[in-house]
């Protein structure tokens, strides 16, 4: 009996482990798709999106460390690097580089989600 209760308080802590990083990550990358959203606007209307980017940046920074505790350590820093070079090419005339790292942020924060979803192989 003593190990059947001892199981199932660490079931316990594991599920509510990894729902309690999941949201966390989800929240994360619903601010950054935001603020890219912003930045991605802001270069549209008049070429420069750097306060939008270097927003986005802060917010990822603040991010980053809890993310690194329940996330893959490479993907936080391809992120990372992906927005850094966005926040170089958010006030220059290099259209095509501003619009990929756009979107290669988007798809690592897409791909960090999905690989957060839960499901039976995730949680074990």
């Amino acid at each position: 009996m003593k190990r059947l209760i001892a199981a199932t308080v660490l079931f316990i802590l594991v599920i509510t482990a990894y729902f309690t990083a999941y949201i966390s990550i989800k929240n994360a990358c619903e601010q950054a798709n935001i603020l890219l959203e912003d930045c991605v606007s802001a270069y549209d209307k008049n070429g420069n999106g750097k306060q939008e980017a270097e927003k986005l940046e802060k917010l990822w920074s603040e991010k980053e460390n809890l993310l690194s505790f329940f996330a893959n350590h490479q993907s936080i820093d391809d992120i990372e690097l992906a927005i850094y070079t966005l926040l170089d090419y958010s006030d220059t005339n290099e259209n095509e580089i501003f619009y990929e790292y756009s979107g290669t942020v988007k798809t690592l924060l897409h791909q960090l989600m999905e690989d957060t979803r839960p499901g039976i192989h995730s949680i074990f």
